[in-house]
């Protein structure tokens, strides 16, 4: 019996916790609780478009975006923080931050000081959230995960 992947997820990373994790799909994003297992809210097509990495930031409102699959809104050159908890119906009241790239982001993580975007050869650490700026470059050896 072959097993089949997940249609329409293209990753799915717990937050620091375990308490909680998030799936970045083709049709948005979605946030899970793990105990009781329940969805907590998702972001629709239409404010996010398909979406190829998402990390929360422990059991806040604050996501990094990066697009991806079939029908982005937003570059994959690109971490967006949207913060769900501020005001405003249309999606860029939410985007709060935007850090830009030339080459494709692979990953993203957050802690509550910093946030770290790897690419295929280099990775970057900046402060978070507030006034970020650029800490640390590394370059890396090719690393195409």
């Amino acid at each position: 019996m072959t097993q089949q992947p997940l249609r329409g997820v293209t990753s799915l990373h717990f937050n620091q916790d375990q308490s909680c994790f998030c799936c970045a799909m083709e049709t948005g994003v979605r946030i899970y609780n793990v105990e009781p297992l329940m969805e907590k809210g998702h972001l629709d097509h239409e404010q996010v478009g398909s979406v190829g990495l998402v990390e929360m930031l422990h059991r806040s409102n604050l996501l990094a975006l990066v697009g991806g699959g079939s029908s982005p809104k937003f570059s994959e050159i690109s971490v967006l923080i949207w913060d769900d908890a501020r005001e405003g119906k249309d999606s860029k009241d939410k985007l709060v931050l935007e850090f830009t790239f030339t080459k494709p982001v692979l990953a993203v993580r957050m802690r509550h000081d910093k946030i770290v975007i790897v690419l295929r050869n280099r990775i970057y650490v900046y402060s978070f959230p507030d006034s970020p700026r650029k800490l640390f470059e590394f370059d890396t050896r090719d690393n195409p995960k």
